[in-house]
């Protein structure tokens, strides 16, 4: 989906007032309908620093990742981590993103087979290009990205 509209007020329901019940009805069976039967040894969340998570309360990726998993069958593995913390990225540049991501975040351990990365919106790609690239340096035969929304 397009990050306006619709597809914009639904992140905003989960990520800013908690509605995680729009996970469930919406985005999950919206998001693995996309898969077009695609099989995956794991199910990747984008990870939180610690102090987002706090202030949030959840990560709206992992209620995705977990939504999308159970409806193709597939594992959720806690496979990435954030070894620094970032700026908000609502306000910066390709650029300054891509910088501001660079090297936030690393894999927890070995990783094998095929791994879908699952994440609210795509920007620029930065964090999900950050986040690929520990999954592949750990050794994921290969990783695919699914979003809700896409802002170009």
């Amino acid at each position: 989906m397009r990050y306006e509209s619709v597809g914009k007020e639904l992140v905003h329901v989960l990520k800013y007032k908690g509605y995680a019940r729009v996970v469930e009805k919406v985005m999950a069976p919206l998001m693995a309908g996309l898969l077009d039967g695609g099989w995956f040894d794991g199910v990747v969340l984008v990870p939180l620093h610690r102090a987002r998570l706090a202030k949030r309360g959840f990560n709206q990726a992992e209620l995705m990742a977990r939504g999308v998993a159970r409806r193709i069958n597939a594992p959720v593995l806690d496979k990435l981590k954030v070894v620094r913390r970032t700026r908000d990225q609502v306000e910066l540049s390709a650029e300054a993103r891509r910088a501001n991501v660079a090297g936030a975040y690393a894999a927890r351990g070995p990783v094998a087979g095929g791994i879908l990365l699952v994440d609210d919106v795509f920007t620029t790609g930065a964090t999900l290009s950050e986040c690929a690239e520990a999954l592949r340096k750990a050794g994921a035969g290969e990783v695919q990205a699914l979003i809700l929304c896409r802002t170009c």
